[in-house]
This record gives C-alpha cells, sequence and structure tokens, in this order.
C-alpha cells in the first residue's frame, strides 16, 4: 500500500520538495499525496474495467452471430451493470477533499482507506481476469450471469467504502 504513495512522493517537483521543509506544509503535502494515491488507485480500477467491458463485447459479438438470443440477455444485463459500476468509480470524487478537510484525520487512519481502495483494485482485476474466461464457455448465459454477478460485488463493496470513510473520520 505505501508503494503507490511513495510513487507520488518521488514524482513531486523541486517546488514541493523545498516547501516540504515548511512548518506545517509537511502534514497537509503527506494527506495531498494519500489524495493522489487513491486517485491513481481508481483510475487503475477504471482501466481495467474498460478493458472488461472491450474483453465482454468480444464475447458479445460471439453470441450475436450464433444467435444465442438467451445468452445475449444475459449479456446485455452484465454490461449494463459493468457500465454502471465503472461510472460510479469513474466519477466518484478523487480523494477525500471538502469531507476531510473540517475533519482531522491522521494518516494512518487515510492509509486504511487507501487499503479499502486497493482490495477494489483486486476485485477490479478478478473481473478483468474473469472476462477474458467468458468468452467459448459451453453455457455462456451462465458465464454472463457470473461475470454480472462478479461486479455486483464489486458495487457492494464499494458502496460499502461509505462506511470506511466513516470509521476513518472517528
Amino acid at each position: 500500500m505505501t508503494d503507490i504513495v511513495e510513487k507520488v512522493k518521488e514524482e513531486r517537483s523541486f517546488f514541493e520538495k523545498v516547501a516540504s521543509y515548511i512548518p506545517g506544509y509537511h502534514g497537509y503535502k503527506e494527506k495531498e499525496l494519500r489524495r493522489e494515491s487513491d486517485k491513481m488507485i481508481r483510475e487503475n480500477i477504471v482501466r481495467m474495467l474498460k478493458e472488461a467491458k472491450t474483453t465482454l463485447n468480444e464475447s458479445i459479438r460471439e453470441v450475436s452471430d450464433s444467435g444465442n438470443v438467451n445468452a445475449f440477455q444475459y449479456a446485455n444485463r452484465a454490461l449494463a451493470v459493468l457500465d454502471r459500476v465503472t461510472s460510479k468509480i469513474e466519477h466518484a470524487d478523487y480523494g477525500y477533499s471538502g469531507f476531510f478537510d473540517a475533519v482531522k484525520v491522521k494518516e494512518d487512519k487515510l492509509d486504511k482507506l487507501i487499503e479499502f481502495d486497493l482490495n477494489l483494485l483486486d476485485a477490479a482485476k478478478a473481473i478483468k481476469d474473469y472476462s477474458q474466461a467468458v468468452a467459448g464457455q459451453p453455457d455462456m448465459s451462465k458465464s454472463f450471469d457470473e461475470f454480472r454477478k462478479k461486479v455486483l460485488e464489486l458495487e457492494s463493496t464499494l458502496n460499502n467504502r461509505e462506511s470506511v470513510i466513516f470509521e476513518v473520520s472517528k
């Protein structure tokens, strides 16, 4: 988890490195680095989900060409859920601005939230990997439905993020 924060730290400009020696600036900047880490994680999640969509669309074309109407319906349901979850993540506010500005939050608690986001990243990778396994399955309807369920699990975890945010603010 700290690897992402360290990567963001390494990419700081010369001015930011000098300013980090100003009293009070360091704590502020550490939180900013964690916000940037959150943004990077979310961007990676969205990228993986979009890759899964591209792969899923290829499978949908195969199903459409074969005339399997039942599997096509399952595929469209899976695609709708994937689009909804991707949009939630893509259009969510990055970092913790606004909410955390009014609340004193220690870095270790922000790290807990980043760790939660890394778990979302793992789930997105599993979805991307599963999208590649959908193609060519004997029961495409079942494969598309299983894919949809995996995306719904990610959405449920994403929805639980709010409780983590409130826990972090305590």
